[in-house]
């Protein structure tokens, strides 16, 4: 099985993309994103809310132990970290809260080492970073990657066997189509696809081998 880290802007369709990959399929829900959903069909989906770190670490457990799904979605490892740092501010805590941060880093690690050797597909979603860098040319240009952490955001990627970013652009006919970039590139600056070396796939086709060219 394998294991993907799917950034974007918020809006941009992580939540709406993800959920397209065929299988039975767990969505775990901390952003409250899942609402949109309603406007889809997603018959083998099941949502689960989960508003704490240690939900979803309880809830991820137990999911991949009960072997009943093909693929779990976090959705949004972002807002998971956010809220556990807001959590021990809102209990009174004043001291140094280097501690807390260093202790949620290295949960996120863990889940995200424990997602890599689980008998089920694994999508961590992230929001998406901007910031303006200096290329290897010298040149300087605007570039995303995932909104992590800068201590833990290479590990977490390096643990991941795809890293792309939900994009959207039309179709042979017009219509509006999303896919996943899995190149880097002059602004995606963080992409990978260790399965089939691919610089892009359709959502539904994320753990997927492409049609072999004839």
């Amino acid at each position: 099985m394998a294991t993907a880290l799917i950034y974007g802007a918020p809006g941009s369709g992580k939540t709406i993309n993800t959920t397209r990959i065929p299988g039975k399929t767990l969505l775990l829900s901390s952003d409250n994103s899942a609402r949109v959903l309603n406007n889809f069909e997603r018959p083998n989906l099941t949502v689960k809310e989960a508003m704490t770190f240690k939900d979803f670490v309880d809830d991820f457990e137990a999911a991949t132990a009960s072997k009943q799904y093909d693929n779990i979605i976090v959705d949004c490892l972002t807002d998971l970290i956010d809220a556990y740092i807001t959590e021990i501010r809102e209990k009174g805590f004043s001291g140094d809260i280097r501690q807390h941060y260093l202790a949620i880093y290295t949960k996120v690690k863990f889940l995200v080492r424990k997602a890599a050797f689980c008998d089920t597909n694994v999508i961590f979603n992230c929001w998406e970073d901007s910031e303006v860098g200096e290329l290897t040319t010298g040149e300087m240009a605007r570039c995303v990657s995932p909104m992590l952490p800068a201590k833990i955001k290479q590990q977490v990627c390096g643990l991941c066997n795809i890293v792309g970013r939900v994009s959207s652009a039309p179709n042979k006919n017009g219509n509006r189509q999303w896919y996943f970039f899995t190149e880097a590139g002059k602004e995606t600056i963080m992409a990978k696809d260790q399965m089939f070396l691919r610089k892009s796939c359709l959502p539904e086709n994320l753990f997927t081998a492409p049609e072999a060219k004839k």
